[in-house]
């Protein structure tokens, strides 16, 4: 049985502030209260059944991943899930995932694309087990207008099953785009079949430097280049090949196809999420992350997006440049281009409701029975109120268990954790007061990892 790996790793940088470099677009649940990522394993898992699904995810991700995958209650285990020492593009990414996996076919999809569930691609992944035998497989989409976003693939030689490549170009004008949608050629998916072994011989003769991921896994990770599919292997060997993909498509890249695929308001004028009164708006996208009445009057064309910490306002024809505010914000060492006002961990999340220099609330929320770290702060005190659920907490030795309506102190010094030990989430609103409300005021006890707390 071929096994299928999902891309969920790294940053989409034109969708900032909705996607940030801790929590990027493929784990929003925005579509029906599903992510994108949830979608694709979904998508995938008839073709492919739960037990041949690989995740192939970042460090930072980790914990998103196993807590959407719970979610689905699918049945994936934990070593389904394989993580990615740092960002390396594609080809490190497919070649550690097949270090620890057998000696299959292999299909792989990014998790940040949405695709019309219609049997699309089911079809498109039979036709390639047809060639899977001596080529290497490029699935690409049917193009439905000269998009400028994406490469292209231009088909040669028919085979059996799609064709051969003839080429892959690079991301066009809008002339040539359009003489590449008549001239037959696909859009570039980023999505891939192949047998193993015939996978790792392309490499071999193409990305010799990256085969030590294959041979040796995660020691090899930092010592091999980034690199994509495309540049590594795709571009150069002589046995591609390319099956088309019907389906609707969109890889979601710009707020300009948010808009495509987001359910309009009156008039198909505007999208939005939140209560909106519309006068006169027009294919303009309006997205707010907080319980907010939005009115409009007269706008066109605009992308507005309002979460709690920033507002963007911007053409809905220029959303492909969102990615310069994002790297301006990076370049500056500033948090609003990693981290949400919600912030994810293993064992739950939390979102800051009010901050300053000397303290700050948050709610935070822990999963059924997760538990924090246990850990102390030399240099604040915090309250904590139970707001919904049943909470287990340690406090200097001493256990006890509080319930909704119910607070308790946390001395400067103390050494603490939070517990849920039920089988609904716990709800808690948390005062932090002091001198330092950093993350370089907490000391973990009897543990070196500061990322679960």
């Amino acid at each position: 049985m071929p096994k299928a790996v999902i891309l969920a790793g790294w940053v989409g940088s034109r969708l900032w502030p909705l996607s940030r470099e801790a929590y990027p677009k493929q784990f929003l649940q925005f579509f029906d209260g599903e992510s994108l990522f949830q979608k694709t394993v979904k998508r995938l898992l008839p073709i492919f059944g739960p037990e041949n699904l690989i995740i192939s995810t970042g460090k930072p991700y980790r914990f998103i991943v196993q807590n959407q995958l719970s979610e689905m209650k699918l049945g994936i285990e934990k070593n389904q899930v394989v993580v990615e020492p740092s960002a390396k593009s594609t080809l490190p990414a497919v070649l550690l995932a097949m270090h620890y996996f057998g000696d299959d076919e292999y299909g792989v999809f990014p998790s940040d694309h949405t695709m019309a569930d219609d049997g699309g691609l089911k079809s498109s992944v039979e036709e390639a087990q047809n060639i899977s035998s001596n080529y290497t497989i490029s699935f690409g989409i049917v193009p439905n207008w000269p998009h400028t976003g994406y490469g292209y693939i231009k088909p040669g030689e028919k085979l059996l099953s799609g064709y051969r490549v003839e080429k892959f170009v690079e991301k066009p004008d809008f002339e040539t785009a359009k003489k590449y949608v008549e001239n037959g050629y696909f859009w570039n998916a980023g999505m891939m079949y192949a047998s193993k072994k015939n996978f790792i011989k392309e490499v071999e003769k193409h990305s010799p430097e990256h085969l030590a991921v294959f041979e040796d896994g995660e020691k090899a990770y930092s010592k091999v280049p980034d690199q994509t599919m495309e540049y590594g292997v795709f571009e150069k060997t002589g046995l591609a090949a390319v099956v088309p993909i019907k389906s609707y498509w969109n890889d979601l890249g710009s707020f300009s196809s948010f808009f495509d695929v987001l359910e309009k308001s009156s008039g198909s004028s505007v999208v939005s999420n939140t209560e909106i009164l519309d006068f006169g708006a027009k294919d303009s996208l309006v997205i707010s992350e907080e319980n907010k009445l939005v009115g409009l009057v007269d706008i066109k064309d605009l992308v507005v997006v309002d979460t709690r910490d920033a507002l963007l306002i911007g053409s809905k024809d220029s959303s492909q440049k969102v990615k310069k505010i994002f790297k301006s914000l990076l370049a500056k060492g500033d948090e609003r281009a990693k981290y949400h006002t919600t912030i994810y961990r293993p064992w739950g999340f939390f979102t800051f409701i009010e901050t300053n220099d000397i303290y700050k609330v948050k709610r935070v929320v822990i999963y059924p029975n997760k538990r924090m770290t246990l850990h102390k702060h030399l240099n604040r005190t915090e309250h904590w109120v139970i707001a919904k659920g049943v909470a287990e907490i340690t406090l200097n030795g001493k256990k006890m268990f509080l319930k909704s309506g119910e607070s308790i102190y946390v001395p400067k010094a103390s050494e603490h954790l939070l517990k849920n030990p039920s089988d609904l989430p716990l709800e808690i609103i948390e005062v932090q007061i002091g001198d330092n409300l950093t993350e370089s005021d907490v000391e973990v006890i009897g543990r070196d990892q500061i990322e679960d707390l």
